[in-house]
């Protein structure tokens, strides 16, 4: 028995029962090779599938040729991508997780560089993602879109998905539609809230009649109460209990942000925890049958299991704390939660790696990505377990001892200082950066359970290092700054520069 009694509590689905409340939410992995998924792509849904997770919503298929964003996105309308998903649909249930696709469609905010095709939106906006315009969409170009979503959800259906989300946040195509500010039209799909909601309740009418009725379809939105122009919650609330009314989705996820503010997408450390929860609680007064998913910042299964027993959510989607540890729900379950890993919220390596258009990872899981090279975060005994000297206790020390002693190596980890972890512990000093420090005392435990034995205070050189006698040693003594660097910033201010600067000012007095 653990004490997160609502986050570990089944919940009906439509047709499925979700084992817990922990849901890996959607987000571009941007792993596909050619447009499919393929061994990468397989492997890092499964290691979350395998670490519990009651519900996995893979990174959003575009539904158009207008839709594609990414290198790393799958092909869209194309049959061919079928048996690809297969294989991945069918090695998450085999470890008890429902699986579902996001489609997508980003409108105006599209990116024709890798597209090759005019962005589309309801009114012909600017893009918010980049310096591009778009183009208004006539009445068969809506159609069409329309029923890329329905085709994109059959191939869903016909590969195994349990069902779909249907990406209706961010001011993504749907919200544009939905959003006055940005749906300028009159007649059928502009105007009137019934007009301007008509396509997202025509995609998910069509989807339900062409998939039948066992096949789960969600509903993403999102919250965005800092910039007028987008939909505020009462505006939303009124949008969802209109498709809840008829009976639409079988689900809604909140988030937060949206393309006019990038940076509540993936909140940092400088952002509050919970920001999809207001959303949320927001939403559950609106709807009668859909479940309601919080999203955004809720890091850590204290924080999940608050909203729950609060009453704000129904279900909560983790999506860089499991990128982080693939094993959260696990781990919680099991009352182990003091074993998992937590997010730092840097976006260092997922959202830096994939806003520059590569496969993401993370700064503190060095297997995110490399499930399928590495086995994930599990580890198999070594055939010989041998003696191994880390040389220093900074994040790549801390990481290789672990790692070490995980696969049943005799590990001696030596630290120059007084306490774990190097220079890190100093950026943990910084304002808003305890994380850090969470990480190293994370780091902390893990060695003592795993019975590394600690040196501090114990410089080595290479004399002392040859003398110790281990069969391995590996050097993680980090780097000192080499005192050539200047401020970036504020050039006039800059080390590099005050000499010709002088010079300058010199040569104007003469």
């Amino acid at each position: 028995m653990t004490s997160f009694t609502h986050l570990g509590s089944p919940i009906r689905l439509r047709h499925k029962t979700l084992r817990n409340r922990i849901v890996f939410g959607a987000h571009t992995a941007n792993m596909a090779l050619d447009g499919y998924p393929g061994d990468q792509h397989l492997a890092y849904y499964r290691e979350r599938a395998m670490g519990s997770a009651a519900m996995l919503v893979i990174e959003p298929v575009p539904v158009h040729a207008a839709a594609v964003l990414t290198r790393g996105n799958f092909r869209h309308s194309d049959d061919s991508v079928i048996p690809h998903f297969r294989r991945v649909t069918e090695a998450v249930q085999a470890e008890g997780a429902v699986i579902l696709q996001q489609l997508y469609h980003i409108g105006a905010h599209g990116d024709a560089d890798n597209s090759y095709h005019p962005n589309w939106s309801p009114s012909g906006l600017p893009s918010y993602h980049d310096s591009d315009g778009s183009h208004a969409m006539t009445e068969a170009e809506i159609e069409e879109t329309i029923d890329g979503f329905v085709q994109a959800a059959r191939r869903c259906s016909e590969t195994g998905f349990d069902g779909v989300e249907v990406w209706a946040a961010y001011h993504g195509f749907v919200d544009q539609f939905w959003t006055p500010w940005s749906n300028r039209r009159d007649h059928r799909w502009g105007g009137s809230l019934e007009n301007r909601t008509r396509v997202s309740r025509e995609i998910m009418s069509r989807i339900r009649k062409t998939c039948g009725d066992d096949f789960i379809i969600g509903l993403a939105v999102n919250d965005e109460p800092d910039i007028p122009v987008a939909l505020q919650r009462e505006s939303l609330s009124e949008i969802v209990a209109l498709h809840d009314r008829e009976d639409m989705m079988d689900y809604i996820t909140c988030g937060s942000g949206s393309y006019f503010d990038f940076y509540k997408l993936m909140p940092t450390f400088l952002y509050p925890e919970k920001l999809g929860v207001d959303l949320a609680e927001t939403l559950k007064g609106a709807v009668t049958h859909a479940l309601v998913t919080a999203e955004s910042h809720i890091r850590t299964p204290e924080n999940a299991e608050t909203v729950l027993s609060a009453g704000q959510a129904d279900l909560i989607a983790i999506v860089r704390g499991q990128i982080a540890d693939p094993h959260l729900a696990n781990k919680t379950l099991s009352g182990r939660p003091e074993d998992i890993r937590g997010c730092l919220s840097c976006n260092q390596m997922c959202w830096g790696r994939r806003y520059r258009d590569y496969w993401i990872s993370c700064l503190i899981n060095p297997s995110a990505g490399r499930e399928f090279e590495w086995v994930g975060d599990r580890f198999t005994p070594a055939a010989t377990a041998k003696t191994v000297l880390v040389v220093g206790d900074g994040p790549a020390g801390l990481e290789a001892a672990r790692a070490a002693a995980e696969r049943g190596h005799r590990v001696t980890l030596a630290e120059a200082g007084p306490q774990l972890g190097g220079q890190f512990r100093m950026a943990g000093s910084q304002p808003r950066r305890a994380q850090i420090l969470d990480l190293i005392a994370w780091y902390g435990r893990q060695l003592e359970k795993l019975q590394v034995r600690v040196d501090y205070n114990s410089y080595m050189d290479a004399d002392e290092i040859a003398a110790f006698g281990a069969d391995e040693v590996v050097l993680a003594t980090g780097s000192l700054p080499a005192g050539t660097g200047f401020q970036k910033a504020m050039t006039h201010l800059s080390k590099c520069c005050r000499g010709s600067s002088a010079a300058m000012s010199g040569r104007s007095r003469m």
